[in-house]
Parts: C-alpha cells; structure tokens; sequence
C-alpha cells in the first residue's frame, strides 16, 4: 500500500485491525478517505459482505441528491453511526471478486478511485454509469467488523 499510494498512510493499528487515511484526486475532485479492515480469524464463519474493507470518504462530505437517478447517493452502505459517511460499495459480495488473500492497494484502492470517478460523473448527470448489481434498498445483514462500526443499510452492490 506505502509503495503504490504513499499519499494513504497507516492511521492506526492494532490486533488484526488496520485503518489507513489520505487524499487521492481520481478525476477532478481530492477526496479525503479513509479505509478500516480487519483480518478475520480462520474460525469465524463470516460472508465476505462482512468482512470486506470498509471506504468512507472524510472530505469532501458525499453530497446527497433524492431527485437523481438510484436514489441519494448510488452504490452506497449506509452508516448509522455516522450517517455523513456511508460506505462505498465497490463491488458484489455474491460474486467471486475479492477475497481476503487480495492486496487492498490491487483492488479496493482502484475499485476506490474508478467509484469516485463514476461518482463525479453522477453529481454532472444525475445517471449512475459505474454499472453494478441494484438492491432494492431494503436493510440486509450484512455487520461492519471494524471496530466501532455498525450495521449499514445496502444500497445498491457495485
């Protein structure tokens, strides 16, 4: 992560948890972010919605538009305990497309930058054109595992 986005340092660590922060410019925008992800334990039997690394961006606040297209804010796990600071959802949790063997700086540090590039064109357009599987908006089980987390409402899988 250091080599490939030296701009995303380590924030805090410890146990199996680790939560890195700093500014990327995808596209136009800096955007401050913040990523947590714990390493689970062989005998925990968790789905991969529930362990995945967990992206929030810090700054600028994610803006909210009910009148777009795919509702407030698309492809989205909403955060109760901080509702300004939902969760990006980069991928599908029912499909193959991470596992906990992948590097966050190969996948969900790209996976990053190409939602908020696709998030830049929303705010333009009012049309989500990042593709991705749509969810109904109805709450799931899907638990955060980071430390002081909570349980998110889904809002459309990447």
């Amino acid at each position: 992560m250091e080599r490939l986005y030296p701009n995303v340092p380590v924030l805090s660590q410890r146990d199996r948890s680790c939560v890195w922060g700093g500014t990327i410019r995808p596209y136009r925008k800096a955007f401050q972010l913040e990523i947590g992800y714990r390493v689970p334990l062989i005998p925990e039997n968790v789905t991969v919605a529930a362990i995945q690394p967990r992206v929030q961006i810090r700054q600028p606040v994610l803006e909210r538009h009910s009148n777009h297209q795919e509702g407030p804010i698309p492809h989205v796990y909403w955060n109760d305990d901080e509702p300004w600071y939902p969760y990006l959802c980069l991928f599908d949790p029912e499909v193959p497309e991470w596992t906990t063997s992948d590097l966050i700086a190969d996948t969900t540090m790209p996976w990053a930058e190409r939602w908020l590039i696709n998030y830049e064109f929303w705010l333009a357009t009012g049309v989500w054109e990042g593709g991705g599987r749509h969810h109904d908006g109805q709450a799931d089980d899907t638990h955060m595992t980071i430390a002081g987390a909570s349980k998110p409402t889904r809002r459309g899988a990447a």
